[in-house]
């Protein structure tokens, strides 16, 4: 591990919600958003990106915005995914953190993909998040 960066990791996937411990580092934070995001029926191969700011508490700073979206299935199908997804981030936060980690997160702008497409190797370094939907 160079300078606070780790190398690509093994995809997160979206998982059954879990009782809220401090955070206290990145893959912490993958973990807890990842628990957060329930995946809608016939969205495969959608995908979502946000990018937004965590304050040291822990609290998301202003709304998130969308930095890029490609939404599949029928016009429903694409409408849910793209509110399941802002609920996962609104669902998920206030998220308990660690003073220190709190530090970094409030130096540190969040890029947050939702995708449901098969897992691929994605980059997972510091404040870039890939969620995947479960196989």
């Amino acid at each position: 591990m160079l300078g606070g960066l780790s190398p690509m990791t093994a995809p997160v996937f979206a998982q059954s919600p879990s009782s809220p411990a401090a955070v206290n580092n990145w893959a912490d934070l993958r973990a807890t958003l990842a628990s957060c995001w329930s995946v809608p029926p016939n969205t495969s191969g959608s995908q979502i990106a946000f990018l937004f700011g965590i304050s040291k508490n822990g609290e998301l700073r202003g709304a998130p915005l969308v930095t890029a979206r490609r939404l599949e299935g029928d016009q429903e199908a694409r409408k849910h995914y793209e509110e399941s997804a802002r609920d996962a981030v609104s669902r998920c936060f206030p998220i308990p953190v660690t003073p220190s980690f709190g530090a970094i997160l409030g130096e540190s702008p969040i890029r947050l993909r939702f995708v449901n497409t098969p897992p691929t190797a994605a980059y997972q370094i510091n404040g870039n998040i890939t969620i995947f939907a479960p196989p």
